[in-house]
């Protein structure tokens, strides 16, 4: 976490003092400082997909003992394919957003929303016809 923290802080400072000497440049910076952060990161990342197996693997989310009673690995796969649009976009519409580029950034949100939207549909519409059964008795 320090070396992770300290890159972040490092590549903050190199890129406002790039930002004085070459403005055109300092974006390129904190791209590089991005990568730097992303790459530290790869080791943690594959401790939480080790872990986000595990978690499948569980019979509630749907291994090994059959579905499962949250719909098996549909709904769990799908709420971790929402967070990473959400992360993605989330470091989209900042890097857009430093780059002076508002309305780019505003546009890449709204994309990711309506993303995650199209992704929970089909699970919007199981819910929707759970409930009609369990109205109808």
């Amino acid at each position: 976490m320090l070396k992770l923290v300290a890159a972040a802080i490092i590549a903050a400072f190199a890129a406002l003092i790039v930002r004085q000497i070459k403005p055109e440049f300092a974006m390129f910076v904190q791209l590089g400082g991005v990568l730097a952060v992303a790459l530290l990161l790869m080791g943690v990342l594959e401790d939480l997909l080790a872990a986000v197996q595990g978690i499948m693997q569980f019979p509630p989310f749907g291994g090994e003992a059959g579905d499962g009673a949250l719909g098996g690995n549909n709904a769990f796969s799908m709420l971790i394919k929402a967070l990473g649009i959400c992360v993605t976009t989330q470091i989209a519409a900042d890097i857009c957003r430093d780059s002076g580029s508002g309305a780019l950034a505003n546009i890449v949100e709204l994309a990711g929303r309506l993303l995650v939207l199209a992704l929970t549909l089909p699970l919007l519409k199981s819910i929707a016809e759970l409930a009609v059964g369990l109205i109808r008795g």
